[in-house]
């Protein structure tokens, strides 16, 4: 695990700088939203509630769902600590059920964890406004970590670009001889077993009643800022809009989606 995971209050603080440069103004450019106090906005997988941070601080109603415990205290003492207000609440979010809906529910860098996606976005979508939005970020699975190696305890796994896309015997053999524990390796495989394509995104928006508001497909990650001191960079137009190959060149996805608009 990288060391950034670690201090709780820097990766806070990483997550709402990101949150504030790129996904807000992201989403506000594509909205008439105004995240003041009437608008509510959740987000899924919340972990310490760094995303979350941003729009509370402009006034909105949080909400943070998270299904690991510890995430959700700090997330609270995060909140006290900086004189904000949110919910947070420990659930499983297929248990989780609210009368009042959203007008802004967050998934960013969660989608490619969950199984069974379809089931998801159709809970999502029901907790929406009739003109909410559901924004996602997530990366697509061949992009050169699209596995999460750099998770990974071992250095040369944790560098290698791609290594998640080897077939699965050779794929735990190698990281069986690179020391990672059996626990480690099964994590890794569950990762593989619940990763999405773009091709297979739009699918899924499709089956589930939704659409595409606004896609943006990134080179090089806006969190690579944050973490590496990269410059962010926009997938090439050309790249993007060839299915497949543009997998292995995008290293996230941000969406915008809303519900179908009803036929008169």
């Amino acid at each position: 695990m990288q060391t950034r995971h670690q201090d709780r209050s820097a990766y806070f603080e990483e997550t709402a700088t990101s949150c504030r440069n790129y996904y807000l103004p992201y989403i506000e450019q594509h909205t008439s939203l105004k995240f003041g106090r009437n608008c509510r906005v959740m987000e899924v997988g919340c972990g310490f509630g760094g995303i979350l941070s941003i729009f509370a601080a402009k006034g909105a109603t949080v909400t943070g769902i998270d299904i690991h415990k510890p995430s959700i205290e700090t997330a609270k003492t995060l909140f006290a600590e900086r004189g904000l207000k949110g919910t947070f609440i420990c659930s499983d979010i297929f248990d989780y059920s609210d009368t009042q809906p959203y007008d802004l529910i967050i998934l960013h860098d969660a989608l490619e964890h969950i199984p069974e996606k379809e089931r998801l976005m159709l809970h999502l979508k029901s907790f929406l406004k009739a003109d909410g939005l559901l924004y996602l970020g997530f990366p697509a699975w061949q992009m050169p970590f699209g596995g999460h190696q750099q998770m990974a305890k071992n250095r040369i796994i944790a560098n290698c670009p791609y290594i998640h896309l080897l077939p699965r015997s050779l794929f735990r053999f190698v990281f069986r001889a690179c020391g990672e524990k059996e626990s480690t390796v099964k994590c890794f495989f569950e990762i593989r077993d619940t990763r999405i394509t773009i091709e297979g995104f739009h699918k899924l928006v499709t089956a589930t009643g939704l659409r595409i508001v606004n896609q943006r497909l990134y080179f090089i990650n806006p969190n690579y800022q944050v973490k590496f001191g990269l410059k962010p960079r926009i997938l090439s137009p050309v790249i993007g809009k060839i299915p497949y190959v543009r997998n292995f060149f995008t290293t996230t996805c941000y969406y915008l989606l809303a519900k179908q608009e009803e036929a008169n």
